[in-house]
């Protein structure tokens, strides 16, 4: 099943939020398409949850709220967020379901998991980053 022939028939139910504002990147629909499936929730609520920070031009903190109650592994976003960092981070979502889905998984629950479970380590490199960084520029007696 193509994700892509899915997500052109997810426009017309969009409603007049998805015609508000053309600036939302195609792929968001992609997304809204796989992660819909992984989550059982209704295309049109996700892709209305994922392009919220473009109609904001910022991702706020509410933002953030309601995309932790269904995709617990977007935790590692930072609120307030620039638009430009929130598209970041959904590219490189959508290359994560579509790396496990090429490597076969394909249940909606193991698509989850192996979300979350990205999203723990990136975050734990991200710690130890800073951590690192901190210590980089610390002065030297």
């Amino acid at each position: 099943m193509n994700a892509e022939s899915h997500c052109y028939g997810l426009t017309p139910g969009l409603g007049p939020l998805a015609e508000q504002n053309a600036s939302i990147p195609p792929f968001v629909k992609t997304i809204a398409v796989r992660l819909s499936w992984a989550c059982s929730l209704e295309e049109a609520d996700v892709y209305r949850q994922l392009s919220a920070p473009w109609h904001h031009g910022v991702v706020t903190e509410e933002d953030k709220q309601q995309l932790l109650v269904h995709f617990p592994f977007m935790a590692p976003l930072h609120a307030p967020a620039s638009v430009a960092d929130y598209t970041i981070m959904l590219v490189s979502l959508w290359l994560n379901i579509e790396e496990m889905y090429h490597r076969g998984t394909l249940l909606p629950e193991e698509l989850m998991q192996g979300l979350i479970k990205k999203s723990a380590t990136l975050q734990a490199q991200d710690c130890r980053h800073n951590q690192d960084s901190a210590a980089a520029s610390a002065p030297r007696s």
